[in-house]
Protein backbone atom coordinates (compact mmCIF):
# COMPACT_ATOMS: atom_id res chain seq x y z
CA UNK A 1 0.00 0.00 0.00
CA UNK A 2 1.11 3.57 -1.25
CA UNK A 3 2.65 5.74 1.72
CA UNK A 4 0.39 8.60 2.17
CA UNK A 5 0.82 12.32 1.28
CA UNK A 6 2.16 13.83 4.40
CA UNK A 7 -0.65 16.37 5.73
CA UNK A 8 -0.30 20.23 4.57
CA UNK A 9 1.45 21.94 7.40
CA UNK A 10 -0.76 25.29 8.39
CA UNK A 11 0.37 28.50 7.69
CA UNK A 12 2.92 30.11 8.42
CA UNK A 13 5.08 27.35 8.90
CA UNK A 14 4.71 26.08 5.03
CA UNK A 15 6.95 29.43 4.41
CA UNK A 16 10.01 28.18 5.68
CA UNK A 17 12.00 26.70 8.62
CA UNK A 18 9.68 26.51 12.05
CA UNK A 19 10.83 25.23 15.45
CA UNK A 20 9.56 21.91 17.06
CA UNK A 21 7.86 23.91 19.46
CA UNK A 22 5.53 26.66 17.45
CA UNK A 23 4.86 23.44 15.21
CA UNK A 24 3.32 21.85 18.66
CA UNK A 25 1.49 24.76 19.70
CA UNK A 26 -0.23 25.59 15.83
CA UNK A 27 -1.38 22.24 16.86
CA UNK A 28 0.60 20.50 14.60
CA UNK A 29 0.80 16.43 15.47
CA UNK A 30 4.07 14.99 16.72
CA UNK A 31 4.33 12.39 14.21
CA UNK A 32 4.17 14.66 11.44
CA UNK A 33 7.18 16.29 12.42
CA UNK A 34 9.48 13.00 11.73
CA UNK A 35 8.07 12.81 7.87
CA UNK A 36 10.77 12.65 5.07
CA UNK A 37 9.41 15.56 3.53
CA UNK A 38 10.99 18.11 6.60
CA UNK A 39 14.40 18.37 6.84
CA UNK A 40 16.04 18.21 10.53
CA UNK A 41 19.20 21.10 10.14
CA UNK A 42 19.39 21.57 13.95
CA UNK A 43 17.83 19.82 16.89
CA UNK A 44 14.46 21.57 17.66
CA UNK A 45 14.01 22.82 14.09
CA UNK A 46 12.28 21.71 11.06
CA UNK A 47 12.61 23.48 7.38
CA UNK A 48 10.70 22.28 4.09
CA UNK A 49 13.66 21.09 2.24
CA UNK A 50 17.24 20.41 2.67
CA UNK A 51 18.43 23.04 1.03
CA UNK A 52 20.62 24.90 3.35
CA UNK A 53 23.97 25.12 0.58
CA UNK A 54 24.50 28.96 1.31
CA UNK A 55 25.26 30.66 4.85
CA UNK A 56 22.30 32.75 4.48
CA UNK A 57 19.73 29.62 4.48
CA UNK A 58 21.92 27.93 7.17
CA UNK A 59 21.20 30.85 9.42
CA UNK A 60 17.30 31.33 8.14
CA UNK A 61 17.25 27.50 9.56
CA UNK A 62 19.21 29.00 12.18
CA UNK A 63 16.58 31.48 13.23
CA UNK A 64 13.81 29.37 15.03
CA UNK A 65 16.65 28.80 17.40
CA UNK A 66 18.18 32.28 18.01
CA UNK A 67 17.55 33.52 21.66
CA UNK A 68 16.92 37.00 22.52
CA UNK A 69 21.22 38.51 22.99
CA UNK A 70 22.21 35.96 20.52
CA UNK A 71 23.63 36.91 17.07
CA UNK A 72 25.68 35.44 14.07
CA UNK A 73 29.47 36.11 14.58
CA UNK A 74 32.63 34.90 13.19
CA UNK A 75 32.89 33.43 9.73
CA UNK A 76 29.35 33.20 9.72
CA UNK A 77 28.81 36.82 10.04
CA UNK A 78 31.94 37.30 7.73
CA UNK A 79 30.15 35.61 4.97
CA UNK A 80 26.62 37.73 5.76
CA UNK A 81 28.93 40.55 5.01
CA UNK A 82 30.57 39.78 2.40
CA UNK A 83 34.05 39.45 3.45
CA UNK A 84 36.59 36.86 1.82
CA UNK A 85 37.58 33.81 4.07
CA UNK A 86 40.00 30.74 3.26
CA UNK A 87 38.59 28.10 0.98
CA UNK A 88 39.24 25.58 4.12
CA UNK A 89 36.55 27.79 6.46
CA UNK A 90 34.50 29.35 3.49
CA UNK A 91 33.35 25.99 2.87
CA UNK A 92 32.52 25.19 6.45
CA UNK A 93 28.96 24.51 7.13
CA UNK A 94 29.16 25.66 10.88
CA UNK A 95 26.70 28.32 11.66
CA UNK A 96 28.92 31.08 14.49
CA UNK A 97 26.45 31.93 17.21
CA UNK A 98 27.55 34.19 19.73
CA UNK A 99 26.04 35.69 23.06
CA UNK A 100 27.22 38.50 25.20
CA UNK A 101 28.71 37.59 29.13
CA UNK A 102 27.22 36.58 31.40
CA UNK A 103 24.84 35.05 28.46
CA UNK A 104 25.66 31.01 28.06
CA UNK A 105 27.48 29.79 25.12
CA UNK A 106 24.76 27.23 22.52
CA UNK A 107 25.89 23.90 22.44
CA UNK A 108 23.94 22.65 19.55
CA UNK A 109 25.67 20.10 16.27
CA UNK A 110 26.02 22.11 13.46
CA UNK A 111 26.60 25.48 15.40
CA UNK A 112 29.56 26.84 17.49
CA UNK A 113 28.44 29.12 20.46
CA UNK A 114 31.09 32.06 21.44
CA UNK A 115 30.59 33.88 24.59
CA UNK A 116 31.78 37.59 24.29
CA UNK A 117 32.73 40.68 26.77
CA UNK A 118 29.84 43.25 25.75
CA UNK A 119 31.49 46.44 23.70
CA UNK A 120 29.81 49.45 22.24
CA UNK A 121 28.76 48.97 18.36
CA UNK A 122 29.26 44.99 18.16
CA UNK A 123 25.63 44.06 16.83
CA UNK A 124 23.91 45.42 14.20
CA UNK A 125 20.58 43.99 12.05
CA UNK A 126 22.09 42.59 8.33
CA UNK A 127 18.61 42.15 6.27
CA UNK A 128 16.96 41.81 9.76
CA UNK A 129 19.50 39.27 10.87
CA UNK A 130 21.34 40.12 14.22
CA UNK A 131 25.19 40.01 12.93
CA UNK A 132 28.17 41.33 14.68
CA UNK A 133 29.15 44.51 12.91
CA UNK A 134 32.07 43.81 9.76
CA UNK A 135 35.05 45.64 12.04
CA UNK A 136 33.78 43.11 15.21
CA UNK A 137 33.66 40.29 13.07
CA UNK A 138 37.23 40.92 11.68
CA UNK A 139 38.68 40.97 15.02
CA UNK A 140 36.86 37.87 15.98
CA UNK A 141 38.67 36.09 13.20
CA UNK A 142 41.76 36.47 14.69
CA UNK A 143 41.40 33.59 16.55
CA UNK A 144 41.02 31.61 13.11
CA UNK A 145 42.89 33.52 10.54
CA UNK A 146 46.80 33.98 10.01
CA UNK A 147 48.05 37.69 9.65
CA UNK A 148 48.16 37.47 6.20
CA UNK A 149 44.70 36.40 6.40
CA UNK A 150 43.45 38.86 8.17
CA UNK A 151 45.05 41.26 5.86
CA UNK A 152 42.79 40.48 3.21
CA UNK A 153 39.84 40.89 5.11
CA UNK A 154 40.82 44.50 6.68
CA UNK A 155 41.44 45.59 3.09
CA UNK A 156 38.24 44.32 1.91
CA UNK A 157 36.51 46.48 4.89
CA UNK A 158 38.69 49.35 3.76
CA UNK A 159 37.25 49.40 0.18
CA UNK A 160 33.91 50.22 0.72
CA UNK A 161 32.90 54.12 -0.34
CA UNK A 162 35.17 56.67 1.10
CA UNK A 163 32.55 57.91 4.47
CA UNK A 164 31.91 53.94 5.32
CA UNK A 165 35.61 53.51 5.00
CA UNK A 166 36.85 56.05 6.92
CA UNK A 167 34.19 54.85 9.92
CA UNK A 168 35.89 51.25 9.05
CA UNK A 169 39.44 52.89 10.30
CA UNK A 170 38.46 54.62 12.80
CA UNK A 171 36.84 51.30 14.61
CA UNK A 172 39.79 49.35 13.55
CA UNK A 173 42.66 51.45 14.74
CA UNK A 174 40.44 51.61 18.44
CA UNK A 175 39.98 47.71 18.31
CA UNK A 176 43.72 47.16 18.24
CA UNK A 177 44.57 49.62 21.11
CA UNK A 178 42.28 47.07 23.73
CA UNK A 179 44.32 44.39 25.39
CA UNK A 180 41.50 42.70 26.36
CA UNK A 181 40.93 40.64 22.98
CA UNK A 182 41.88 37.43 21.91
CA UNK A 183 45.01 37.58 19.92
CA UNK A 184 45.37 40.91 20.13
CA UNK A 185 48.87 40.86 18.35
CA UNK A 186 47.86 38.93 15.30
CA UNK A 187 45.54 41.69 15.18
CA UNK A 188 48.16 44.67 15.60
CA UNK A 189 50.48 42.88 13.22
CA UNK A 190 47.25 42.78 10.49
CA UNK A 191 46.61 46.57 10.96
CA UNK A 192 49.74 47.53 10.39
CA UNK A 193 49.82 45.98 6.22
CA UNK A 194 45.77 46.36 5.87
CA UNK A 195 45.46 49.42 3.05
CA UNK A 196 42.22 51.05 1.57
CA UNK A 197 41.06 51.14 -1.67
CA UNK A 198 42.01 47.03 -2.39
CA UNK A 199 39.19 45.36 -4.37
CA UNK A 200 40.25 41.42 -4.23
CA UNK A 201 42.24 38.89 -1.61
CA UNK A 202 44.00 38.45 -4.77
CA UNK A 203 45.25 41.85 -4.75
CA UNK A 204 46.36 42.15 -1.05
CA UNK A 205 48.67 39.11 -2.00
CA UNK A 206 50.40 40.55 -4.81
CA UNK A 207 51.10 43.88 -3.14
CA UNK A 208 52.11 41.97 0.29
CA UNK A 209 54.22 39.77 -2.27
CA UNK A 210 56.06 43.32 -3.48
CA UNK A 211 56.31 44.90 -0.61
CA UNK A 212 58.01 42.20 1.53
CA UNK A 213 60.54 41.40 -1.49
CA UNK A 214 62.00 44.98 -0.57
CA UNK A 215 59.82 46.84 -3.80
CA UNK A 216 58.23 50.20 -2.95
CA UNK A 217 54.58 50.18 -1.75
CA UNK A 218 52.60 50.68 -5.00
CA UNK A 219 49.39 53.09 -5.31
CA UNK A 220 46.18 51.42 -5.46
CA UNK A 221 43.77 50.95 -8.12
CA UNK A 222 44.72 54.54 -8.92
CA UNK A 223 43.19 56.34 -12.09
CA UNK A 224 45.28 56.78 -14.99
CA UNK A 225 44.76 60.12 -17.69
CA UNK A 226 46.67 60.81 -20.83
CA UNK A 227 48.54 63.88 -21.54
CA UNK A 228 44.96 65.85 -22.66
CA UNK A 229 43.67 65.24 -18.99
CA UNK A 230 41.21 62.62 -20.39
CA UNK A 231 40.32 59.41 -18.30
CA UNK A 232 42.15 56.14 -19.35
CA UNK A 233 41.92 53.54 -16.84
CA UNK A 234 41.81 52.71 -13.64
CA UNK A 235 44.45 50.20 -12.77
CA UNK A 236 45.08 47.50 -9.58
CA UNK A 237 49.37 48.38 -8.51
CA UNK A 238 50.79 51.80 -9.78
CA UNK A 239 54.30 52.73 -9.93
CA UNK A 240 53.68 55.71 -11.37
CA UNK A 241 57.92 57.30 -12.56
CA UNK A 242 58.24 53.94 -13.40
CA UNK A 243 54.92 54.40 -15.28
CA UNK A 244 54.58 51.07 -14.43
CA UNK A 245 50.93 49.57 -13.86
CA UNK A 246 50.21 45.92 -11.98
CA UNK A 247 47.25 44.17 -12.98
CA UNK A 248 45.86 41.10 -10.71
CA UNK A 249 43.17 38.75 -13.36
CA UNK A 250 41.34 36.49 -11.53
CA UNK A 251 39.56 34.34 -13.90
CA UNK A 252 36.86 36.38 -14.61
CA UNK A 253 39.22 38.21 -16.53
CA UNK A 254 39.38 35.29 -18.82
CA UNK A 255 35.71 33.97 -18.93
CA UNK A 256 34.07 36.83 -18.80
CA UNK A 257 33.96 37.78 -22.79
CA UNK A 258 33.24 41.90 -22.17
CA UNK A 259 36.21 41.56 -19.29
CA UNK A 260 38.30 40.28 -21.47
CA UNK A 261 37.65 42.27 -24.45
CA UNK A 262 37.35 45.45 -22.34
CA UNK A 263 41.17 44.78 -20.82
CA UNK A 264 42.56 44.55 -24.54
CA UNK A 265 41.47 48.08 -25.19
CA UNK A 266 42.67 49.40 -21.83
CA UNK A 267 46.68 47.66 -22.55
CA UNK A 268 46.42 49.36 -25.58
CA UNK A 269 45.07 52.84 -24.74
CA UNK A 270 47.94 52.67 -21.72
CA UNK A 271 50.76 51.37 -24.04
CA UNK A 272 49.58 54.56 -26.17
CA UNK A 273 50.56 56.79 -23.40
CA UNK A 274 54.11 54.98 -22.67
CA UNK A 275 52.97 52.79 -19.71
CA UNK A 276 54.07 49.55 -19.36
CA UNK A 277 51.59 46.50 -17.82
CA UNK A 278 52.39 43.56 -16.14
CA UNK A 279 49.56 40.95 -15.76
CA UNK A 280 50.13 38.42 -12.84
CA UNK A 281 47.50 35.59 -12.27
CA UNK A 282 46.72 33.20 -9.08
CA UNK A 283 49.61 31.03 -10.32
CA UNK A 284 52.08 33.71 -10.34
CA UNK A 285 51.79 34.21 -7.00
CA UNK A 286 51.40 30.65 -5.34
CA UNK A 287 53.77 28.80 -8.27
CA UNK A 288 56.20 31.54 -9.48
CA UNK A 289 56.54 34.54 -6.42
CA UNK A 290 60.07 35.01 -6.77
CA UNK A 291 59.51 34.68 -10.90
CA UNK A 292 56.85 37.22 -10.32
CA UNK A 293 58.82 40.15 -8.34
CA UNK A 294 61.74 39.76 -10.62
CA UNK A 295 59.77 40.75 -13.75
CA UNK A 296 58.54 43.32 -11.97
CA UNK A 297 61.49 44.27 -10.03
CA UNK A 298 63.43 44.63 -13.24
CA UNK A 299 60.92 46.36 -15.26
CA UNK A 300 61.09 49.14 -12.48
CA UNK A 301 64.62 49.29 -12.62
CA UNK A 302 64.41 49.96 -16.48
CA UNK A 303 62.60 53.35 -15.64
CA UNK A 304 59.19 54.53 -18.07
CA UNK A 305 59.41 53.11 -21.91
CA UNK A 306 60.00 56.06 -24.31
CA UNK A 307 56.60 57.30 -25.64
CA UNK A 308 55.06 56.73 -28.24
Amino acid sequence: MPMREPEALPQPLDLGPFSVAEARRAGVRRGRLYRSDLARPFHGVRAISESQHDVRARCDAYLPRLRSGQFFSHTTSAALHGLPLPQRLGEDPTVHVSVLAPGRAVRVAGAKGHQLIPRAGLIRLLDGMPVASPVETWCQLATMLTVDELIEVGDALLSKGTARRDEAAAAMSAAVQLDDRPCIGRLRDSWAEVRPGVRSPGETRLRLLLVRAGLPEPSLNERIYDRNGAFVAECDLVYRRARLVIEYEGDYHRTDVRTFRNDIVRRERLEDEAWTTVRVTADDLAQRPAETVSRIASRLASGPPAPR
